[in-house]
């Protein structure tokens, strides 16, 4: 199975030809140029969010126009950036950031294929190539995308955790294809989960969830170990809501493991309507295997 992956990854590699290290030098825009291109791509980030911050607080249509007609102006402006440094990779990555945070899907990825092609080691573009792919259903191109990702970005959690996801997504279909057998393809949802959660910044929480929650998407989960991982998120958790989300889950674990009556006593912690459904799905299952 290791060398379906390492197959992939070859393959990727086949495109992004030494040549275009070259081909970059030699192409190279004279330092006042470059020097102006970064410049202006700066304004256009600043511009770009300063927008986006404007539309969270618009409340009247005209507001709201406002804000179309100052984003519309910062496309505008990515445009020209990209037709007269048309050899500046970063001018392409945040144009198709954009174009991508608007919902122009095909256009965005022309523009990271472009930043792709002028620097193939950019982890942000190979992350976005991955999206696409796996948006439009090409799972073992967006797992080798991925995958350069994270090698060129080992500490970045978010690359880690998108190999979780997509592996998870599309787990049948690696399976299938024999791109994986069930335990391989297990242990590495698994792993990566955890990789994210390790790398992730002091606070943040939601990489370690993740890799909770991950317990439930594999076949035969060390549910021991799960039960673990979300007791120590239990003492993680801000707010109350969170605090019982985690019981929710914690409940289930402890089902899993036969524990039926600390199971129940956990149910009878949550009451946030919004569980409700949840917390009476899994207290049913509790009942028809262990009637009382």
């Amino acid at each position: 199975m290791k060398t379906a992956s390492t197959l992939i990854i070859c393959a990727l590699a086949a495109l992004l030809p030494l040549s275009a290290f070259a081909k970059k030098k030699k192409n190279e825009a004279p330092p006042q140029q470059t020097s102006l291109a970064v410049y202006l791509l700066q304004q256009l980030n600043e511009r770009e969010q300063l927008a986006y911050d404007r539309y969270e607080t618009a409340v009247s249509e005209e507001e709201i126009d406002q804000v179309r007609r100052e984003l519309q102006s910062v496309i505008d402006g990515y445009e020209k950036l990209v037709n007269d440094s048309p050899d500046y990779a970063p001018a392409y990555v945040s144009y198709g950031l954009m174009l991508n945070r608007t919902g122009n899907r095909d256009v965005s990825n022309a523009m990271f294929l472009k930043a792709d092609q002028l620097d193939p080691m950019l982890p942000v573009v190979k992350n976005q190539l991955g999206n696409y792919m796996a948006e439009e259903g090409k799972y073992t191109e967006a797992l080798g995308f991925y995958m350069l990702a994270r090698d060129l970005d080992p500490d970045q959690p978010l690359y880690h955790y998108q190999l979780g996801n997509l592996l998870v997504a599309y787990r049948k279909y690696f399976l299938d294809d024999g791109i994986f057998d069930f335990y391989e393809i297990d242990e590495q949802i698994i792993n990566h989960f955890r990789s994210a959660a390790r790398r992730a910044p002091p606070g943040d929480v939601s990489f370690q969830m993740r890799y909770a929650q991950a317990f439930f998407d594999v076949e035969n989960p060390d549910w021991e170990k799960a039960l673990g991982i979300w007791q120590d998120l239990y003492k993680a958790a801000g707010s109350e809501y969170e605090q019982q989300i985690v019981r929710l889950y914690t409940a289930r674990v402890r089902y899993e493991l036969g524990h039926h009556q600390a199971a129940r006593k956990l149910l009878k912690q949550i009451d946030h309507p919004s569980l409700d459904e949840s917390k009476l799905a899994l207290l049913e299952k509790i009942n028809d295997k262990y009637p009382q």
